[in-house]
Parts: C-alpha cells; structure tokens; sequence
C-alpha cells in the first residue's frame, strides 16, 4: 500500500526552501548585518606590495573595516592613496596613525590602526578633502 503524495505541498515545500536559501546566501553575501562605514584616505610613501583592495583594516587588532581602494596618488605619484572604509563608530582621532603590517607567515598585508588618546579631537574632513587623511 502505497501513502497518498500531494505533488503540490511538496512543490510549495521546495519552492520556499529555495527562496529563503537565495535570501541567505544573499545577505552573506552582503556582509551579513549591515554596518554603516566612513570613508578615509591616508597616504603610502613606501611600497603597499601584498596589500589589495579588501585587504583588512585593524584598530588595535580588532578588524574594523577594509581597503576599498588604492592607486597611486594623481598629485603626487611616488606615493600610494588608499580609501579606507572603517566601521562607524570606531575612534578615529586626529592622532590615530595607520600603519602596514604583514599576518603570520603568510605575508598577507593589512593596515594597522593605533593611536588616538581620548583626549584628541575626532579626525575631521579638511576644507577641500572628499575624505579625512588619517596620517602615516
């Protein structure tokens, strides 16, 4: 004796499987929850080799956001420009200096943030920036 299928709840079973596993890998996609981020420049005299675009930005350690881009600074070519994206919220004062450094032995570069006393003032945007500079 066989037991009776109804065709159509499995369909319907498939088709809402199928749409909240698209939803997820979507929003993994993303980033999972949305962040809100603010964009910084900060200016590379040396060389930037092993860093790339997605590369990580570290605030004392803690990951807070990732390079979204670099290229060699239109002014001033013998430096490299790189926009930041860092997680809002992150203390970014007007002392905070960026530095590179490389991950274990895989030479993977990231940017290290560190600096910034309580008692300096937050990192603003100068007159004439599309973002503030945060030193090297």
């Amino acid at each position: 004796m066989e037991p009776k299928v109804s065709y159509s709840l499995v369909g319907a079973f498939v088709v809402v499987f199928g749409a909240v596993l698209i939803v997820i890998v979507l929003w993994l996609v993303r980033g999972g929850p949305q962040r809100s981020y603010q964009n910084y420049y900060a200016y590379f005299s040396e060389s930037v080799s092993g860093l790339n675009e997605n590369s990580i930005v570290r605030y004392r350690g803690v990951n807070v956001g990732r390079v979204r881009n670099l290229r060699l600074d239109p002014a001033e070519p013998e430096r490299v420009r790189l926009v930041l994206e860092i997680a809002e919220g992150t203390p970014i004062k007007q002392d905070t200096v960026a530095s590179l450094s490389t991950q274990g032995l895989t030479g993977l570069a990231f940017v290290e943030l560190g600096g910034g006393t309580r008692e300096s003032p937050p990192l603003k945007r100068a007159a004439g920036q599309e973002y503030p500079v945060i030193q090297t």
